[in-house]
């Protein structure tokens, strides 16, 4: 690619993933709907021994958010990385294409153990609600909340780590197009 050409493409790709937004969603698609007094877990219609959920936010969300589960926006900070690995230029990036698999495939699995623990929590609320706020009853409770919470926690960690992921391979490219 013609020196000028590509740094007008590699400019094209340093707005995009700059404009991609660290949003601390703390993987709210997974959370049980809840209705009634008490707000009892909502259960699925579909498939037995599960709880409807919130949902996944609008696609256009999801196209620019990095932290979430089901996001487009990583795949535009892997095209990023790969730019950098294709020009050759930048030493930095395998190793920025090994954070960034490990922080995806991180986010990925952390989905599925969000989604175990809602269903498990809210299984705990029924139990509890049915049985009364027997002693048991109540400490499975708390255990089941603080798992949740948790799990969240540890996503808001890897939200802050996309985010200085994003960072960095904005810095490579800016290095890239002033060495242009």
């Amino acid at each position: 690619m013609k020196s000028e050409k590509r740094v007008d493409h590699l400019q094209a790709v340093l707005k995009e993933i700059s404009a991609l937004a660290v949003v601390k969603c703390r993987m709210s698609h997974e959370r049980v709907r809840r209705e009634g007094e008490p707000a009892l877990p909502v259960v699925s219609r579909l498939f037995e021994g599960s709880y409807e959920r919130l949902g996944l936010c609008s696609p256009e969300l999801r196209a620019q958010r990095l932290g979430c589960s089901h996001t487009t926006a990583r795949i535009k900070l892997q095209d990023a990385i790969d730019q950098l690995n294709a020009g050759g230029e930048s030493g930095e990036g395998s190793s920025l294409g090994n954070e960034f698999n490990w922080l995806n495939n991180r986010i990925h699995l952390l989905d599925h153990r969000k989604g175990e623990a809602e269903k498990i929590l809210a299984s705990t609320e029924e139990q509890t609600i049915q049985a009364g706020a027997s002693e048991r009853a109540q400490k499975e409770l708390i255990e089941a909340r603080s798992a949740v919470r948790e799990l969240e926690r540890v996503h808001d960690e890897y939200v802050e780590l996309i985010g200085v992921l994003r960072d960095k391979v904005a810095h490579e490219l800016n290095r890239l197009i002033e060495a242009q």
